[in-house]
């Protein structure tokens, strides 16, 4: 058991720029939704998700920030394999999910 806890700790996992070991990632929750949620946090930060969409249209003319198309990717390819059954809408669904609360939650505490 020790062997293999010293595997995981030795892998290591790309989220575009960020870089996050496997070891963390196995302290994360196991819904995937919350796991998304936990993966956004660490490669991103509240404060960036607060502010951020998941896509923004070629029309829309508020200053909102989209986040990195790359790392999105990333995150989307890795919880799609890690909770098999689950499409790419049902990621995408739970990205939304983390972006609108915390938005709501910067809007509640005036952050």
């Amino acid at each position: 058991m020790k062997e293999e806890n010293k595997e995981v700790q030795g892998e290591m996992m790309n989220f575009g720029v960020k870089t996050i070991s496997a070891a963390k990632l196995a302290l994360f929750r196991t819904d995937y939704s919350k796991y998304v949620g936990d993966l956004l946090d660490i490669c991103f930060g509240r404060e960036t998700l607060s502010e951020s969409v998941l896509k923004c249209s070629k029309n829309r003319t508020s200053k909102t920030n989209v986040l990195d198309k790359g790392m999105i990717n990333d995150i989307m390819a890795h919880v799609m394999e890690k909770f098999q059954p689950i499409s790419i809408g049902m990621v995408r669904a739970a990205i939304r999910q983390k972006l609108n609360t915390c938005h709501k939650s910067k809007q509640r505490n005036g952050m």
